[in-house]
């Protein structure tokens, strides 16, 4: 519900050019999913898994499973402390994945935190 609230409020130019992308929460990471990440697992808020929007571009990548960013509920959730944290928080991880997924550095989101 809160995901979904915050997709709808994402940037205009990241709505607009976002394929084949889900968004997914499951409850934890696996373990292969924290060491691939490098963060312990009970660290681990969310994680995009797939292609950036520059390695599609320059490898192509039609008729290919969606990219997918997945959010860690559980791992969010221990994190925040009322509601306002726990939707703040949702908007920061997927902005961070969405980020992976278009290729940006740590910097160029940063302009979009502040939301």
């Amino acid at each position: 519900m809160f995901a979904a609230r915050v997709l709808d409020g994402l940037p205009d130019e990241f709505r607009e050019r976002m394929e084949n992308v889900v968004v997914v929460v499951e409850d934890y990471p696996s373990i292969e999913d924290a060491e691939s990440a490098g963060i312990p697992a009970e660290e681990l808020l969310g994680l995009f898994h797939g292609a950036s929007r520059l390695e599609q571009e320059w490898f192509g990548a039609s008729g290919q499973l969606p990219e997918r960013i997945v959010l860690y509920k559980r791992n969010i959730e221990e994190v925040c402390s009322t509601k306002e944290e726990l939707i703040e928080e949702i908007r920061l991880t997927v902005l961070h994945e969405i980020g992976h997924y278009f290729g940006l550095s740590e910097e160029e989101l940063e302009r979009y935190e502040d939301g």
